[in-house]
């Protein structure tokens, strides 16, 4: 990508993006996460991974969507007490049913069909990703990956009741990409519970700009669908899998393939698994 268009192919990709990207609080605000409005098999969900939400029921959880103004790239928390009352406060949603997988470690919660969504607010149809879910990996190996979320570490403490602390969210995104050679050979450090079969691992570098992974666990991995030195250019993210860990020993997060992601909505399981050495994020 050229120089001069960088800035805004990355503007431009990451507006469309927050479009199907929802912050998620749990626990009376003390557990952050990210999540991706999708359509699937005619059903809207948020799709996230299902640490997140754990246990919570529906009516606990609160939602962050992205208010009807471009982003701001600022800091939240650079951000004064009369810039955070101005943004959108988190939310219920009617939530109908959360469906969850803990092989895969990814959670489905079901939309009410009626519910009408804010005007600056889309839901990611999963079949724009089709092609992309039956490439072989060689295919993928090199491309651009993005990752869109609400980290903590971005993120402003605005209130303590007891232990229990309320945040403003501030969004925030990772660049890294897709490396055959890191997923022919990762598994063997990783607890079995992770595989080829099911996840991928990307390099996270976002200890470079202080953002720990606390936060991003849930959120979507984009793939840029379209080529920005065309005549006629529009950003067309590529959404193929769901982050749910991160390995501290090899600065590594698994995220779970798309596959994997529609087949969890569908297919309650029962798992267990040993002492990992990784976290949930």
């Amino acid at each position: 990508m050229p120089d001069s268009l960088s800035d805004h192919f990355r503007l431009a990709t990451l507006e469309l993006i927050a479009r199907y990207t929802v912050g998620i609080v749990v626990e009376n605000n003390t557990g952050v996460g990210t999540g991706t409005l999708a359509f699937i098999g005619g059903e809207r969900f948020i799709l996230t991974a299902a640490h997140v939400v754990g246990d919570s029921n529906p009516e606990d959880i609160r939602f962050w969507m992205r208010p009807s103004k471009p982003i701001q790239e600022k800091a939240a928390a650079d951000t004064t007490a009369s810039e955070v009352g101005g943004f959108t406060l988190g939310v219920r949603l009617p939530i109908v049913e959360i469906l969850k997988n803990p092989i895969t470690d990814i959670a489905a919660l079901k939309l009410d069909s009626s519910f009408v969504l804010p005007e600056a607010v889309e839901v990611y149809d999963v079949r724009k990703s089709h092609e992309f879910m039956s490439w072989e990996d060689e295919k993928l190996d090199g491309l651009s990956l993005v990752l869109f979320g609400f980290p903590v570490a971005n993120s402003r403490e605005v209130a303590v009741d007891g232990n229990r602390s309320f945040r403003f969210l501030g969004c925030a995104s990772h660049l890294s990409e897709y490396s055959l050679d890191l997923n022919n050979t990762a598994w063997s450090r990783l607890p079995s519970r992770h595989s080829k079969s099911k996840d991928f691992v990307f390099k996270y570098h976002g200890f470079l700009d202080d953002l720990a992974p606390h936060g991003f666990s849930g959120g979507a991995i984009w793939v840029l669908g379209d080529n920005p030195n065309a005549a006629i250019w529009r950003p067309d993210p590529i959404f193929i899998g769901v982050v749910h860990h991160y390995a501290s020993i090899s600065d590594l997060l698994i995220a779970a393939k798309l596959t994997a992601v529609i087949e969890a909505q569908s297919v309650p399981a029962d798992g267990s698994s040993s002492g990992p050495k990784t976290v949930p994020i």
